[in-house]
């Protein structure tokens, strides 16, 4: 059960518990505006998950075509460029490394069923039925030991 005490905060009613508010985001306020002025930084936008899916989605079924424009073209977004470059890098050393990392990250893992059977499908231990002495036996056995 939670302590009340705890749940209570260490301010009054009406003050903040953070006066000096969220600390300032260095890179969207001091690094890119240094890099791109402030008229870009404002344009870059985050990649949503729902984008970066979207990319991975359209990058698994482009051609080596497509993939080259999307390498090649100047505003692509690094992820999307990165993504494309590699799939293009796999493809040319016949690799699938990349495809697979990223079928598995929009679809999932594939489902590995094994079977563990001893010499022609048997059993890998025989089922036994114990006695009610063997049974006793065991449990003594088993409070000696733990």
């Amino acid at each position: 059960m939670p302590n009340p005490q705890n749940l209570q905060a260490p301010w009054q009613p009406g003050q903040s518990g953070n006066p000096k508010g969220r600390p300032k985001n260095r890179v969207t306020n001091t690094w890119l505006p240094a890099c791109f002025g402030k008229k870009r930084t404002k344009q870059m936008d985050d990649l949503t998950p729902e984008e970066i899916n979207t990319i991975e989605r359209r990058l698994l079924v482009a051609s080596v075509s497509e993939l080259t424009v999307i390498a090649k073209w100047e505003d692509t977004p690094a992820y999307a460029k990165t993504l494309a470059m590699a799939l293009l890098f796999d493809i040319k050393h016949g690799r699938t490394a990349t495809i697979d990392k990223l079928r598995e990250r929009q679809y999932g893992k594939a489902i590995q069923k094994i079977e563990l059977t001893g010499k022609d499908g048997a059993d890998l231990v025989p089922a036994r039925t114990l006695t009610k002495q063997e049974i006793t036996e065991l449990f003594k056995q088993l409070d000696q030991d733990f």
